[in-house]
């Protein structure tokens, strides 16, 4: 079948060629070319993200256990999905987790982002230090900040005499989810600062020049200049980060399972308990459409708001 289809549009586009239709002009030959250039990433989002969303809304409705064939069931997922009390848990630790994080990583990211972007010594390698956990795998930060937590660990020794005692920063339930966050946070402020860097240097300077000219100080650049002209570039860091941390798993399962008690079970640590430990695939994909679809209501509302801002900005 797919031979059929290739040979078909082969067929067209010679014939097309050979008769020399009157829309053959440069214009559509341009789009042509433009098309046979895009189709392979077309083709690879069809393979690789459209073929899976379809398959998992069909699977969503249905009762798929893996050991036994797909059964068609329904909305009897999501009718569960509102019943379940561990999915209102685990979006709710979802939004902790995203909430707790957002505002110290936006910041702790812009501050850095106004302290290193102006020119000193060794700025580079400044930039490079706070951008290398970054590129650090999630599974590793993990182990290394386990060890961080230990009771006995470093995080203790510094914090215990302030305390007076050493809490079980993964393992008490309501400093589990914190400690998540704390690292969370440390990790990701390199990436949002050079996003921030990167709009700083897009601010022309003689808006700046102008300012001085006037007489204004650094607080009042900041607020009047800085600040504003930096907005589109906040608004992408604000929706990226949001999604970044709906998606979050890899902390919750390397450092308590979702523990103690639920605490730090978020959605998508649910999704892979539900599909691969109770093998319940059908409800493990409602799930994760219902993730999808809070990430692209997020998605949506940031196109609006830049495109909203476009034309205060261009």
């Amino acid at each position: 079948m797919p031979n059929t289809s290739v040979s078909l549009i082969m067929g067209l586009v010679l014939a097309t060629l050979i008769h020399k239709r009157p829309w053959w002009n440069i214009y559509n030959r341009r789009r042509l070319w433009g098309l046979i250039f895009v189709l392979p990433a077309l083709t690879f989002f069809a393979l690789f993200a459209f073929y899976p969303m379809a398959n998992a809304f069909y699977i969503s409705l249905t009762e798929y256990r893996l050991i036994s064939p797909p059964v068609f069931s329904g909305l009897e997922n999501y009718a569960h999905l509102l019943e379940d009390q561990r999915f209102r848990i685990s979006l709710g630790n979802t939004f902790l987790f995203v909430a707790g994080s957002a505002v110290p990583i936006w910041v702790i990211s812009l501050a850095l982002a106004l302290l290193l972007a102006g020119r000193f010594w060794g700025r580079n390698f400044v930039r490079t230090l706070y951008f290398v956990p970054v590129i650090i795998s999630g599974v590793v930060v993990s182990m290394v900040w386990r060890v961080l937590y230990h009771p006995y660990g470093p995080v203790n020794a510094l914090l215990g005499p302030l305390l007076g005692f050493a809490p079980n920063w993964l393992t008490q339930r309501n400093l589990a989810p914190w400690a998540i966050v704390a690292m969370n946070v440390w990790q990701s402020v390199g990436f949002y600062m050079l996003i921030f860097i990167a709009g700083l240097q897009n601010i022309p300077e003689v808006f700046y020049d102008a300012a001085k000219v006037d007489g204004a100080n650094r607080r009042q650049l900041l607020r009047h200049i800085t600040l504003p002209l930096l907005k589109p570039t906040t608004l992408f860091v604000m929706v990226i980060s949001l999604i970044d941390g709906f998606q979050s798993f890899t902390y919750q399962y390397m450092l308590t399972k979702g523990g103690p008690s639920d605490a730090t079970n978020v959605i998508a640590l649910y999704i892979y308990q539900n599909a691969f430990q109770y093998l319940n695939m059908g409800y493990a994909s409602a799930l994760s459409l219902v993730m999808f679809v809070i990430i692209m209501v997020l998605t949506l509302v940031q196109l609006r708001i830049v495109r909203s801002e476009e034309g205060l900005y261009a």
